[in-house]
């Protein structure tokens, strides 16, 4: 076959011939001009030559750019949980360090009180060593001033645990700490007291509610143990306390007994008389008993005995009173009776 065939003819027929479709005699006459012409030869070359290597080197470019975004991705979302973490931990240093929460009554109570030219100068402090307090106010409605705060954790921006706080007393008839009374009538009420005061109860027959005062006056750490009889079905209305310890020294047992019977006396409406039964290291038994009446007679007592020792008893603040159950009338009045009792002569 004469070799006649011109590139156009041989570029158009390369593809069957490239794919085995033409004839031997076609085939020839390709072979033929391919053997001629370099550039036919070089396209021929280039469709038949394996696409694989051009395929996986796209497939690695395509595997290399996934692997930079994942890359980039992940150091995006570690970064954004950071950032996160970060404005939680800011914003739970800023509740617990700056912001804080209101102060409780627990946390705070009043170590010392002083008024002059009409104003009550409270200075306060708390029992934690961690705790802060800030943002002392002190809001007065119907003759009650009430003192708050907000409470931190102990920094460098709030390093103090208390503070001291003024209270106009113009039209004031008491101060309260974050809702517990601390001052009424000229006087500081102890914590203590006044947790006391809150459990006067009207009847003696009222067993839970006599636990209850009982534990606060913490009668057992002041005692010792004992048991409870209860007499209700006549006048005088008696609340016996059975004590299981033997007794040493009466006579400095009779003064613990008459700081446990004045207050009991007192926070029972209804009770006429405490009466303590015991018996001493040598297994005598004795019955101890302080009525409404003897307990006023103890107080006049106390009082001479103060005075003859030197002490200014005005400066306890206690006025005698007609009847015992009329220490009951206030905080104030109960709180006066109560450090009367209790001071150790």
């Amino acid at each position: 076959m004469k070799n006649d065939l011109t590139c156009g003819v041989v570029r158009d027929l390369l593809p069957s011939y490239v794919e085995g479709m033409t004839s031997d005699e076609t085939n020839a006459a390709v072979e033929a001009h391919l053997a001629a012409c370099p550039d036919c030869a070089a396209r021929r070359d280039a469709m038949t030559s394996p696409a694989e290597p051009a395929e996986a080197a796209e497939q690695s470019r395509e595997v290399d750019y996934l692997k930079t975004v994942k890359r980039k991705s992940g150091r995006r979302v570690v970064i954004a949980v950071l950032c996160t973490l970060a404005v939680m931990l800011a914003g739970c240093a800023l509740k617990v360090f700056v912001i804080g929460t209101p102060a409780q009554e627990q946390d705070l109570f009043v170590a010392e009180a002083v008024e002059q030219n009409g104003i009550l100068r409270l200075s306060i402090s708390t029992p934690s060593s961690a705790t802060a307090f800030w943002g002392w106010t002190v809001d007065t409605a119907d003759g009650v001033a009430d003192i708050h705060a907000r409470s931190v954790l102990v920094s460098p921006l709030f390093p103090n645990g208390g503070g001291t706080v003024e209270v106009p007393l113009d039209g004031v008839d008491e101060v309260r700490l974050c809702g517990r009374l601390v001052w009424q009538d000229d006087t500081l009420i102890q914590e203590r007291v006044a947790r006391l005061y809150e459990t006067k109860t009207p009847y003696v027959g009222d067993m839970p509610a006599l636990n209850q005062v009982a534990n606060a006056l913490d009668i057992q750490g002041r005692l010792g143990s004992y048991t409870n009889s209860l007499h209700t079905s006549s006048r005088p209305y008696d609340w016996t306390l059975e004590l299981t310890a033997p007794r040493a020294v009466i006579a400095k047992f009779e003064s613990s007994m008459n700081a446990v019977a004045i207050p009991l006396l007192v926070l029972v409406d209804n009770l006429d008389q405490v009466t303590f039964a015991y018996t001493d290291v040598e297994g005598q038994s004795y019955q101890y008993t302080v009525t409404k009446e003897d307990a006023i007679e103890i107080l006049q007592a106390r009082m001479e005995r103060l005075e003859e020792i030197g002490w200014k008893t005005e400066e306890l603040g206690l006025t005698l009173l007609d009847s015992v159950k009329d220490y009951a009338a206030s905080p104030a009045e109960f709180q006066r009776l109560y450090q009367f009792v209790t001071t150790k002569l």
